[in-house]
C-alpha cells in the first residue's frame, strides 16, 4: 500500500507520468516535512482566470514538479480560485489544485485529491513578504500544537496560455489538507456548525484565542467555521471537538492593507491585539502561556531565519511578537487584559 502521507502532487505527477515507484525510493519522502523550497510550474489560462475568478467551476491546467535531480514531471490538472475576500482584493487569488478521482481510483489516498495554494496576491514585493509572512505564521503554529495544517514553499513559474504576457516567477506555499492532520492525530474532520466554544477542549479553546492573540488576528470563528476546522479524536475518552486555525491573511503579523478589524471590535488596525476567547483561571491561562514560552526562542528563529523575508519586515514581525512575550510575561497581563477583554462563559 502506498504511504499515505506522501502528497498528491508527488505521487500523481509520478503515475501519470509512467515513473516506477521501483524505481524511486519514496519511504522517507515526506512533502510538509521538509523546508526547502520546491520549484514548480502551473500552466493555464489564468486570464480567463483572472476575469472567472468567482466561477466556482473547476479550469484545465497542468503541474510540472522539478526534482532536485534535475528531472521533471508534468501532470494535468483542474485549477480554480478560492479564497472570500482575497478573490475581490488580489490580482492574483489563491488557487484550488484538483487532480482526477479516476488516477486514484484504487487507491485510498483518492480523498486527498486537491492542496490549496496560496498565491502573492498582486505583484509588488510587499505582498510577497505578506505571503512569506503567513508562511511563518503555520510554521509558529506546528511549534505549539500538532493539531495544525502544514505549509511549503515554492518558487513556481505561471504559465499563461491566454495571454502572450506571463505572471512568470513567485513565491507560493502549499497548505495540506485538513483530513491529514486528523490522520497523524487519531482524528476524524466534524463539519457541525454552530458549536459552542466552551465544547471545546478546554486547552485547546485557550491555546487557540492566545495563538490568534500573538498573530494579532481576528478574523475567525468557532461556532461560523470561519477560518476554523474542528477535529473529533477517534478515542472513545476524547470526546470534545478540537479546533484548527488557518487562513491567517487578516492578522497583524502579516498586516496586508486590506485587512481591517470588525467594527464592532473597537480597534482601529490589524496590529492592534484584542483578545477573542473565553474567561478561564490564572493557571489555564498560565498552562497555555508556557508553551508558548517554552518556543519563544524556535519562534523567533523562524522570523530570523527565513531566507526570502526582507530584512526590514523581519525587524517589524520580530518586535511584533516580542511585545506578545512581553505581555504573557507580565504578572499583571491576565488580570488588567485577558480578564477585561475576555468572554463570560455563559455567552
Amino acid at each position: 500500500m502506498l504511504n499515505l502521507r506522501i502528497p498528491l502532487l508527488f505521487i500523481a505527477a509520478l503515475l501519470i507520468s509512467g515513473f516506477s515507484f521501483a524505481q524511486i525510493d519514496l519511504s522517507n519522502f515526506e512533502f510538509f516535512d521538509s523546508e526547502e523550497i520546491i520549484e514548480c510550474k502551473l500552466t493555464s489560462d489564468f486570464k480567463f482566470l483572472r476575469k472567472e475568478k468567482f466561477n466556482t467551476a473547476y479550469q484545465p491546467a497542468e503541474f510540472t514538479f522539478y526534482f532536485a535531480s534535475g528531472d521533471s514531471v508534468t501532470t494535468p490538472v483542474r485549477i480554480k480560485a478560492r479564497g472570500i475576500f482575497r478573490r475581490k482584493h488580489c490580482s492574483f487569488a489563491p488557487i484550488k489544485i484538483k487532480f482526477s478521482k479516476e488516477e486514484f481510483a484504487e487507491s485510498s489516498i483518492a480523498e486527498y485529491n486537491s492542496l490549496k495554494l496560496v498565491t502573492h496576491c498582486r505583484d509588488q514585493s510587499a505582498y510577497t513578504d505578506q505571503l512569506i509572512e503567513e508562511y511563518i505564521i503555520y510554521q509558529m503554529y506546528n511549534l505549539i500544537t500538532p493539531y495544525s495544517l502544514r505549509a511549503r514553499m515554492v518558487k513556481i513559474n505561471y504559465v499563461d496560455t491566454g495571454s502572450k504576457k506571463s505572471p512568470g516567477w513567485n513565491y507560493g506555499f502549499f497548505i495540506e489538507d485538513i483530513d491529514q492532520v486528523a490522520a497523524r492525530n487519531n482524528a476524524v474532520e466534524i463539519k457541525t456548525k454552530n458549536v459552542h466554544p466552551e465544547r471545546l477542549n478546554r486547552y485547546n479553546a485557550t491555546m487557540v484565542p492566545v495563538f490568534q492573540y500573538m498573530i494579532g488576528n481576528t478574523d475567525w470563528s468557532v461556532p461560523g467555521m470561519h477560518n476554523i476546522k474542528l477535529l473529533k479524536d477517534l478515542e472513545p475518552d476524547k470526546y470534545q471537538p478540537i479546533s484548527v486555525a488557518y487562513d491567517f491573511d487578516y492578522a497583524g503579523f502579516v498586516n496586508a492593507p486590506y485587512a481591517v478589524p470588525p467594527e464592532m471590535l473597537g480597534i482601529e488596525d490589524v496590529k492592534t491585539r484584542i483578545y477573542r476567547g473565553f474567561c478561564r483561571f490564572d493557571y489555564e491561562f498560565q498552562e497555555v502561556f508556557d508553551k508558548f514560552i517554552e518556543n519563544k526562542e524556535e519562534i523567533l528563529a523562524l522570523i530570523e531565519d527565513n531566507p526570502w523575508l526582507s530584512e526590514r519586515s523581519k525587524k517589524e514581525d520580530t518586535n511584533f511578537i516580542l511585545e506578545f512575550f512581553q505581555k504573557i510575561e507580565s504578572d499583571v497581563f491576565i488580570e488588567r487584559t485577558l480578564m477585561a477583554e475576555c468572554q463570560s462563559t455563559d455567552q
